[in-house]
Parts: C-alpha cells; structure tokens; sequence
C-alpha cells in the first residue's frame, strides 16, 4: 500500500463541504478526518499526528479562528489553512496574522485546493526539517566540544552528519602534506571495502571542485566522470554524492561528503547548511590537531628530559 502524504483535519458546518474536501483529497492519498464542529475538531486533534488543519471561519458555536487558536495551543507547528468567502477575507488576514499560513476562497476548484495543499505541506515539511538539522547539529556541537581527542571528533562528525542529513553515509578526508591526495580518516554508513577503495586523486573532478572551495553534487555516482570509483560507488549502492570542503583560514584542508542510497536532489538551504556545518567541522578538526601536537610536543619534552634525569634525580 502506497504511504499516505500526510494527515488533514478539515473543519466546516457544511457536510457538502467535508464530502468535496475529503474526496479530493483522498484521491490525492492525503488521509482526511473530518468534523462539523470547533469543539469536536479539538478533541480530534489531540489524537494527535495532524499534519494540516483546514477550517471555515464562519461557524456556530465555537468559530474557525477560535478553533484554530485552540489547537495551536495543543499543537504548535500544525499548518492551518483557511476557508473564506469575500465576505470574510479581512477575518482570513487576522487569521493569518494568529498563525494561519494561507486561505482559500469558497467555492475552489480540485486543483485549486491540491494545488495549496501540496504548497502548504512542502513548507511544513521544510520548515520541520530545518529544525531537526538545527537542533541536532546543536547536539553535535556540544558532544564535539566535550572532547580533543581527533580520532572521536572525526567520528563524532561523520555519525552526526548522517544523522542530520537523513543519508546513507558520510566520509571525511583531509589532504596530505603534498597536497596531491584526500584520505578518508572518518566514515559512518559505509562498508570497509568501499573507503579503502583507493586514495582520493585531489587533480580528479569531484576533488578538484571541492578544493576549490566549491560544493559538489552529483546525482548519479555509478555513470558520472567526476566519480573516481564509479563501479566501487555502485557495488555500495550509492546513488548521489554531495561534497562540500573543509575550509580554515581560507585554506582547504579537506572534504565532508554525504552518500544517499537513493537519486537525491538537495536543496539550497541543505548545501548551504552543509557548508555552514563544514566550518565548524574544520574548526573542530583543527582545534583537535592543535591539541594532538601539542600533547607530542610535550610527551617529547618529558622524553628529553629524562635523558638528563634518572629516577633518583640528576644523572
């Protein structure tokens, strides 16, 4: 059975209205819930898993504006879509301004409803994915900070990133001193045998655009030429690659990649978060190394003073 769109609540006191919605919709394999008072459309809400009120403003009884502010007290990140007629439209703008996002105007066409349906539940979406990015990197941040070790903030990177991007693994390679190769020293989501697939030609194209400074998507790894392995990508099952590098003091110190098992087109505000997400995790990296040479240069200054200390004190 095909997954549902979503879940909509459609409150009108004209059962002719929640017949025309819920058939339209339902053709559209939205799941439609429908009540024909404010008060009931309350209790019905606080089952919970709504994604999108719709509701006349004019009703007896409890209205559509005070319904809708009844439920967005119980749920504050429901969409509510407004039905209005002329007569109604400044009522739609207040209703809007108390946290409705669109109106309807009575009588609508099928597409007309579909059409600000799909609109509205796209933003939702993005809007409840931006703050899952948002407040799950925060959690990365803190755990990245409560530690110096190199080795687990490099893993730490890699098990965050897939967990805020929705993705099927992550890598992240830093360059070599000749500045001639990526090697990967953190991944998540990834079998042993496809990162030890070869090194990372800096001179080939995904690499080179990335050490640039410039993010790289491809969308088909197993046919793109910008793929250095493309049968070793298609054995993993990687369907698309975002590439975004690592940059400190305007200096390209690497690359983050995301892998997607399936075709996947990223939006803007995805690369730019990724891009964002990039500068931290440079920042990391380097606060990590800072620390790594200082700790040997300390551990070889114990040693170089114990060629002149013995235990009991001067040799």
């Amino acid at each position: 059975m095909e997954k549902k769109k979503g879940k909509i609540l459609v409150l009108d006191d004209e059962k002719i209205v929640l017949d025309s919605v819920t058939r339209i919709l339902d053709e559209e394999n939205y799941r439609v819930e429908t009540c024909r008072k404010g008060e009931q459309a309350v209790e019905t809400l606080k089952e919970g898993g709504f994604d999108i009120l719709i509701t006349d403003l004019k009703m007896p009884g409890m209205d559509g504006l005070q319904a809708m502010e009844a439920m967005l007290e119980i749920d504050p990140d429901l969409s509510v879509i407004m039905f209005t007629a002329y007569s109604t439209v400044d009522s739609a703008v207040k209703a809007m301004k108390l946290g409705a996002v669109d109106y309807i105007r009575k009588p609508f066409t099928p597409d007309q409803l579909t059409e600000l349906v799909e609109k509205v539940m796209n933003g939702r979406k993005s809007r409840l994915d931006k703050r899952y990015r948002e407040d799950t990197f925060a959690e990365i941040k803190n755990a990245i900070s409560s530690t110096l070790n190199l080795k687990e903030v490099l893993d730490l990177i890699v098990q965050g990133v897939v967990k805020v991007m929705k993705v099927k693994g992550s890598s992240l390679s830093l360059m070599d001193k000749n500045r001639e190769k990526l090697r990967i020293f953190a991944y998540h989501g990834l079998s042993r045998n496809y990162v030890n697939k070869g090194p990372l030609d800096s001179s080939k194209s995904l690499s080179d655009t990335t050490l640039n400074g410039k993010p790289m998507w491809i969308e088909v790894a197993s046919t793109d030429p910008a793929v250095q392995y493309p049968a070793e990508a298609k054995r993993e099952g990687i369907a698309s690659i975002l590439s975004v590098p690592l940059i400190i003091r305007n200096k390209v110190i690497g690359a983050l990649r995301v892998y997607t098992s399936e075709p996947r087109k990223f939006s803007e505000e995805e690369v730019r978060f990724l891009f964002s997400f990039a500068e931290q995790v440079a920042l990391a990296v380097e606060n990590a190394r800072s620390y790594e040479d200082l700790k040997d240069e300390c551990e070889a200054l114990r040693d170089d003073l114990w060629d002149y200390f013995d235990k009991d004190g001067w040799a």
